[in-house]
């Protein structure tokens, strides 16, 4: 079975099982079997925290609600995803908040090169009124917002060299999610962005199509990107923030009690997710050092000033959620 045929059989039953519980089923108790899609490998942390989200969803539900995770891109990329979840084929997924621009051009704000001025910062905007505008907009496009992901800070990674300064990106091929700011952001710093899915960054460093990418630490093990791409640089010039995301069109044909207890579950692998994101950083850093990364500090005022005209360019195209963010103002 070719790769289409297979992702259109995995969404019917997707579409089959995510629908297999109605507002009526407290009635009978049926149990239903619904899945999670998620596209990065099963050895990240974030896999973890949804295995957590899934363990809540049938502890709170009293086992009428079983939710299977799939990792590593097994239901396809995260647009194809929330697409499902838009359309009711799916129940759950998660992804980068960046990758719903094309519901509402606004949600790209948080990829803007230094929105947030660290770890902190960010979390406490996801947690209060910025997080809570982007769960309304996503309402709006049938996306219920079940909690964030902390996805750690951005940093490049590449097979050539060591980047200390936007200098020495300059020739290289590097990937970026598909989002105009990013490709904007790469190409400010004189190198040549190449939009990619997820799941394709592995091969294309191995096959040499791109030198390098963007990411965390522990997205760049977990992944094991350090086999092709050995040389790690701390620019920190993004902080990532991704969504558990479930399906309106399935989560309003739920009983009232199991839509709350979903969402609590949502909420609790939240946290869950930030407390072993932490933990990961430490151990794949230093895993990585093991396996041959070499890691060195790079001059994040150059890379800030470098990108100033990208940040002031698309300011005003984030509105609102832009007026949100301290570090834009």
């Amino acid at each position: 079975m070719d790769r289409r045929a297979l992702l259109t059989s995995v969404a019917a039953v997707a579409g089959g099982l995510a629908t297999g519980c109605s507002r009526g089923s407290s009635d009978t108790a049926e149990p239903v079997d619904v899945l999670l899609g998620e596209s990065v490998q099963p050895a990240s942390p974030m896999v973890a925290a949804e295995k957590f989200f899934a363990a809540k969803v049938s502890e709170l539900t009293g086992g009428l609600c079983r939710v299977t995770v799939k990792p590593g891109g097994e239901l396809g990329d995260e647009q194809r995803m929330a697409e499902m979840l838009r359309t009711g084929k799916l129940a759950f997924c998660k992804t980068l908040l960046a990758n719903l621009t094309a519901y509402d051009k606004r949600l790209g704000v948080a990829s803007l090169p230094f929105a947030f001025t660290g770890r902190d910062q960010c979390l406490d905007s996801m947690r209060g009124d910025f997080g809570k505008r982007c769960a309304a907009i996503l309402s709006e496009h049938g996306l219920v917002m079940l909690g964030f992901f902390y996805a750690g800070d951005r940093n490049f990674y590449n097979r050539t060299r060591a980047v200390t300064t936007p200098a020495d990106l300059k020739g290289l091929r590097i990937r970026v999610p598909q989002s105009i700011v990013a490709i904007d952001m790469i190409n400010a710093l004189g190198a040549t962005a190449v939009p990619l899915a997820t799941n394709d960054i592995g091969s294309a460093l191995k096959q040499g199509l791109v030198d390098g990418a963007e990411n965390s630490v522990v997205f760049y093990t977990t992944e094991q990107h350090q086999q092709y791409a050995p040389y790690f640089s701390w620019t920190g010039h993004q902080q990532g923030v991704d969504v558990l995301l479930a399906s309106a069109a399935w989560l309003d044909a739920r009983p009232a009690a199991m839509r709350d207890q979903v969402r609590q579950a949502g909420q609790l692998a939240q946290e869950e997710e930030i407390r072993l994101w932490a933990r990961a950083t430490n151990d794949k850093t230093e895993l990585a050092r093991q396996q041959g990364s070499r890691f060195n500090d790079a001059d994040t005022d150059a890379f800030r000033k470098a990108l100033a005209k990208v940040i002031s360019n698309h300011r005003g195209t984030f509105g609102d959620l832009a007026a949100l963010l301290p570090a834009l103002s």
